[in-house]
């Protein structure tokens, strides 16, 4: 990037919590922002455009598909006057199971949208970086990848995993054109979903959706110059 600020942007699951949080970070820092919504996700959309009127603007598609992915990419470089300086991924879903009972449809459905998602869109933004000459891709993972796997998290540590290598050999591809990418690895996110699935557990302990969207905007930063292909953990109180 030319200057340390963030001029242009996408956001892909911006309707999600993290997605929220990185769109009202970057808008407010003066960013235009397009953001990326599955079909169904309407009124959300509606209700977070509503906040930032001339300054974001909400795209529906399916991420898993290549033709997809490039029709969505099209248009935002319409919206955002040619350029995407940075693009963040907060795709992803969870689910607890074990190899020996998982189903193949959930196995189908955690590589979907843990790895497929961030490969078919990936890809096509990093080919607009390239003609740019730099860029940023920011992408969301998980610190049990980088640690013994617990019982019970196998296919979906899997599926995270392997986004973790997409993102770090990404990274060697785009060096020689001015473009980085990477990974944080968060435990588990403070969210209502969350709250309401293990309410035993205390929240204090978790990692803050705001908290990780600014390291995801820090570490996009021109002034990261030098951090690429690295996958970082946010822990909360989780160490």
């Amino acid at each position: 990037m030319n200057n340390q600020k963030i001029k242009t942007a996408t956001v892909a699951a911006c309707c999600g919590v993290v997605g929220r949080a990185l769109v009202d970070e970057l808008v407010s820092t003066g960013a235009s922002v397009v953001g990326f919504c599955r079909p169904g996700d309407e009124a959300r959309a509606k209700e977070l455009t509503s906040k930032y009127p001339g300054k974001f603007t909400v795209l529906f598609g399916e991420l898993t598909t290549s033709q997809s992915a490039k029709e969505l990419v099209t248009q935002s470089l319409e919206i955002l006057g040619g350029t995407i300086d940075a693009h963040y991924h907060a795709v992803g879903v969870y689910s607890r199971s074990s190899w020996n009972d998982v189903s193949e449809e959930e196995v189908a459905r955690l590589w979907s949208s843990n790895f497929t998602t961030a490969w078919s869109l990936g890809r096509e933004i990093f080919d607009v970086m390239k003609s740019q000459g730099f860029g940023s891709l920011m992408f969301v993972s998980a610190r049990d990848t980088i640690r013994s796997a617990p019982a019970g998290m196998g296919p979906y540590l899997a599926s995270k995993a392997a986004l973790n290598m997409f993102v770090q050999s990404l990274a060697s591809e785009g060096v020689p054109f001015g473009i980085r990418v990477n990974a944080v690895l968060p435990t588990i996110i403070d969210t209502q979903v969350n709250r309401e699935a293990m309410p035993d557990e205390d929240p204090l302990n978790w990692v803050n959706p705001e908290q990780l969207a600014g390291v995801m905007l820090d570490l996009s930063q021109s002034s990261r110059a030098n951090v690429s292909g690295a996958l970082i953990p946010v822990q909360g109180k989780m160490i």
